[in-house]
């Protein structure tokens, strides 16, 4: 699932690490087709009923009862669907009063979720990305702070609250107050995901590169090895060139500066050295060829689709991605990841200490008639052996502490536990709304592809950004 967050940023210490999603579940819900599927009985269905609890057998038959109802943001074909359906499985066998009902929505669920809510219907439990629901659906969250003090299942004594990564835990809680809630946790973050180059080992080895880079300086060489090796460096497409300049900027300067640099009513921050330095360094890539040739016309997810293809080396995207171009990639593709490289010259605030990170979420409505099984569903779900089914069945990364990542992303769990910022999809360059999308991402692409100088280029974004507000 293709998830940059127009929602959730809309998207892994924004999402800290906000990894995977999604398997993919980043920014562009609205740039993959939508899979509605009907509503599904877990306890029908061929792989829950399969499914031999040891999880569940660790308690005696519960006396919880009535029915629960989850929506899910799942497609009943994707694999996540059927860790969903062990996990409801397992749940049946320790609490066999309980009627569960998931209701699969694929994508759809962005737009059903609300109207559903708001008139009445029974759900118990939903999927989303938390940031977007605490401020569309605050009036329906339930606060879940008394609850994660339950036993985790599988997770030796652990409560809900301590099984689950803390950074995890701490961005969802960062979200409540801003969206208008009282302090607390009202999501259980699970499939987090992080913004990293992704990268085919096989042909950092053709190149000779032995090490990722760390440095602007050292992935400027690395791009140059390649392109001597006949392999084109880098590609994105039309759904995420917003992470190229906000990666560059984030890393020199920290989210906080991007966030107010797309906010600048009077134009005047376009002009700081940061910006000129950034506009050359993206001139100097594409002069040099380490640019696809493609970019200005790719259209997701082409750009994805040229790295599974072994076509080009790096692509700039979130965790879910080797889940998202598995059947492309193949089994045998080599994958590698990095984290955004140190830029020189910038405030302090940035480098390797922030990652742009996220997670979706389980929430719970507030006004359910069931929440005592409905949590307990919930426990399972959150559960080590679900979260690991995900990262198993789905390249997903596993929420719980002391869980193993998949083979694809053991890269990315290094920059995971190491960052100590969170900073949000984009590194807090769509934080402009319009002015992002309408102004800063159409002119970077005026720039990447050779259309405009690095001098035009900050003299028209200082000019761009006041004419803006100045309508506001």
């Amino acid at each position: 699932m293709n998830m940059k967050r127009k929602a959730f940023a809309s998207v892994l210490l924004s999402t800290m690490l906000a990894l995977t999603v999604i398997t993919g579940c980043g920014k562009s819900n609205e740039s993959e087709a939508s899979m509605s599927s009907p509503s599904a009985s877990p306890s029908s269905s061929p792989s829950a009923s399969a499914s031999a609890s040891a999880s569940a057998s660790e308690s005696p038959a519960s006396e919880l009862s009535g029915k629960v109802v989850f929506w899910s943001m799942w497609s009943n074909a994707e694999p996540q669907a059927k860790v969903i359906d062990e996990a409801v499985a397992d749940f049946k066998v320790a609490n066999p009063n309980v009627e569960v009902e998931v209701k699969y929505n694929g994508r759809d669920i962005n737009k059903l979720l609300k109207p559903a809510l708001e008139s009445g219907q029974q759900i118990d439990i939903f999927e989303q990305d938390p940031g977007a629901a605490l401020s569309t659906l605050k009036d329906h969250v339930l606060k879940l702070d008394d609850l994660l003090a339950q036993q985790a299942i599988g997770s030796d004594g652990k409560t809900v609250k301590d099984s689950i990564i803390p950074s995890l835990l701490d961005w969802v809680k960062s979200l409540a107050v801003p969206a208008g809630l009282e302090d607390g946790y009202y999501a259980i973050p699970q499939q987090p995901y992080a913004v990293l180059f992704f990268y085919n080992k096989a042909l950092f080895a053709k190149a000779g590169i032995t090490a990722v880079p760390t440095s602007w300086e050292e992935f400027l060489a690395d791009c140059e090895l390649l392109k001597q090796a006949g392999i084109e460096p880098i590609t994105f497409d039309d759904a995420y060139r917003d992470l190229f300049i906000g990666g560059y900027l984030g890393s020199a300067m920290g989210s906080d500066w991007t966030d107010s640099l797309v906010k600048d009513k009077t134009g005047e921050m376009w002009k700081d050295p940061i910006v000129l330095q950034f506009a050359n360094d993206m001139q100097n890539l594409q002069a040099k060829g380490y640019f696809s040739k493609k970019i200005a016309g790719n259209k997701y997810p082409a750009g994805q689709q040229d790295l599974a293809l072994g076509k080009t080396a790096m692509y700039l995207n979130g965790t879910w991605l080797p889940n998202e171009i598995a059947a492309t990639a193949g089994p045998d593709f080599q994958w590698g990841s990095f984290q955004f490289p140190v830029v020189p010259n910038g405030n302090g605030k940035g480098g390797f200490q922030g990652l742009s990170f996220g997670a979706q979420g389980l929430l719970m409505n507030k006004n359910g008639k069931n929440v005592s099984a409905a949590f307990e569903l919930v426990k399972y779900l959150v559960g080590k052996k679900a979260q690991e089914g995900m990262a198993t069945k789905a390249l997903a990364i596993p929420a719980t502490v002391d869980s193993t990542w998949p083979a694809p992303l053991a890269e990315a769990e290094v920059a995971f536990q190491n960052a100590k910022v969170n900073m949000p999809w984009g590194f807090g360059i769509d934080n402009g709304g319009d002015f992002s999308t309408g102004t800063v991402i159409p002119t970077f692409m005026e720039l990447a592809t050779g259309k405009l100088s690095p001098d035009k280029y900050v003299a028209k974004m200082a000019e761009q950004a006041k004419k803006f507000y100045s309508g506001k």
